[in-house]
């Protein structure tokens, strides 16, 4: 499969996702007890893989709402996309289910701060980028002046980092200690590994969007995912100081990529991106 199929068809983010719980967990002390986490973690990358499938789908029923080789892509596979989205949904279900039996345990959980987020999230990742049609654009969150990147870095941070930690916890009324610290941890690589996007689409997304990038121009969106980049790795000493140097080694190579960062780069470059959070949980889970 070459680095178009991989990008496009969403299965490096979808990997990702599923690197970042597994990384989470590591991070919050819980480990990898049982084939449970493994489930979770994996459905989390195939709902992810949904979620992403869904709105380039969204953006496919709209004047100019893709680019004329992303949309050329999308329809000549949409066929094998419905058949991977049918295959994927069982897995996908998982962390679902995982959750629902543990909130059948203890019912005073169903009114609690993490699950209000969670429904938040989900509701955020279905309206992203707004409804089918020209009319969903009404509804599109990615939109609102300058809040894109906030949206993209706050379900994610939610997603694999609240989410898994308070599942492996016992889903309890509250959150678990450091559960904070992590979710701002995750949210700043996040939005730091967004920016070289959202460079790279500056000229395409409307001026209206107000992206980070498009404020700040090139430099000025190197600088501030490093400076991102290094918030969170002072976070990540600051969860687990006796893991040594080989926490940092993830932030530090991502560093390096952020500040390569230019609107002309190649379609691997951002394959790249999404790859080292896979390399990420790979240090953590070595640590």
């Amino acid at each position: 499969m070459n680095a178009r199929n991989l990008l496009w068809s969403n299965a490096v983010i979808s990997a990702a996702a599923a690197a970042c719980v597994l990384g989470s967990l590591a991070l919050g002390g819980n480990g990898l007890t049982g084939p449970s986490e493994w489930a979770f973690a994996f459905g989390v990358g195939s709902a992810t893989w949904w979620a992403y499938t869904w709105q380039r789908h969204v953006k496919s029923t709209r004047p100019d709402g893709l680019r004329p080789d992303h949309l050329a892509w999308h329809r000549h596979h949409w066929p094998s996309i419905r058949l991977v989205a049918l295959l994927l949904l069982p897995l996908a279900s998982a962390p679902l289910l995982l959750t629902a039996d543990g909130l059948r345990a203890t019912r005073s959980v169903w009114l609690s701060t993490p699950t209000a987020l969670l429904a938040t999230c989900v509701a955020i990742t279905v309206l992203y980028a707004g409804l089918p049609g020209e009319r969903g654009i009404r509804q599109s969150l990615r939109r609102i002046p300058g809040i894109k990147m906030l949206w993209i870095a706050g379900a994610w941070a939610t997603i694999t980092a609240l989410w898994p930690l308070w599942w492996a916890s016992g889903m309890e009324s509250g959150l678990p200690e450091g559960t904070v610290l992590l979710w701002g941890e995750r949210f700043l690589v996040i939005a730091a590994l967004t920016l070289p996007f959202d460079l790279r689409d500056r000229r395409w997304d409307p001026d209206g969007m107000r992206t980070w990038p498009q404020l700040l121009g090139t430099h000025g969106t190197q600088i501030l995912g490093l400076i991102f980049l290094i918030s969170a790795g002072l976070l990540r000493w600051t969860l687990q100081p006796a893991s040594g140097w080989n926490a940092l080694l993830g932030p530090a190579t991502m560093a390096v990529a952020v500040l390569a960062a230019r609107e002309d780069r190649p379609l691997g470059y951002y394959g790249v991106l999404d790859a080292l959070l896979i390399a990420d949980a790979a240090f953590l889970l070595l640590c």
